[in-house]
């Protein structure tokens, strides 16, 4: 296996580092991890100046009100669509919220800005936007720690994930 950078944290942050470093590894898909300092939001990662941030790509925890749980992968620059949401998971918009820093951490295991579309593997449903399909040559997105990247090709990270691909963003008109 690839030898990473394990990081500092908690055992249980190092436990999911390690967990995506061996879905990646047994994917033999190209990839690069970047190491660099803790970043959790877009306009965090704007001002870093780290990385394209029309290549860059968020993953939003989602919880539903049976207690199911879906990924939400979309280009940092989108926004999700709730309507849209809702009905691709089949529910009513109020049976749908965003995970709280502290659900993260507990349900995921890693840090809010960390979210990996990796982690659905398992634990919940993934979504990923068609638009995340169309950047070019590689997106950057989270890897179970704000101080990792991962930069993988679009069509590998969908094939190494399962997730289904849909239309759940728009371009932010912030």
């Amino acid at each position: 296996m690839e030898q990473y950078p394990t990081p500092d944290g908690t055992d249980a942050e190092a436990a999911v580092f390690l967990e995506l470093a061996a879905t990646l590894a047994q994917s033999g898909r190209p990839h690069a991890i970047h190491v660099h300092a803790p970043v959790r939001t877009m306009a965090e990662a704007d001002a870093a100046q780290l990385f394209d941030v029309s290549r860059i790509v968020k993953t939003i925890a989602f919880t539903l009100r049976d207690g199911g749980l879906v990924l939400a992968a979309l280009r940092g620059t989108r926004r999700v669509v709730y309507p849209a949401l809702a009905g691709l998971l089949g529910v009513g918009r109020r049976d749908i919220a965003p995970l709280s820093p502290d659900e993260v951490l507990a349900r995921l295991g890693v840090a809010p800005g960390s979210v990996s579309p990796l982690l659905a593997e398992g634990r919940g449903r993934l979504l990923i936007d068609v638009d995340v399909l169309t950047i070019t040559p590689t997106l950057y997105c989270g890897f179970g720690r704000p101080d990792r990247t991962l930069e993988i090709a679009p069509g590998d990270l969908a094939e190494i994930v399962g997730g289904v691909e849909v239309e759940v963003g728009e371009f932010s008109k912030e």
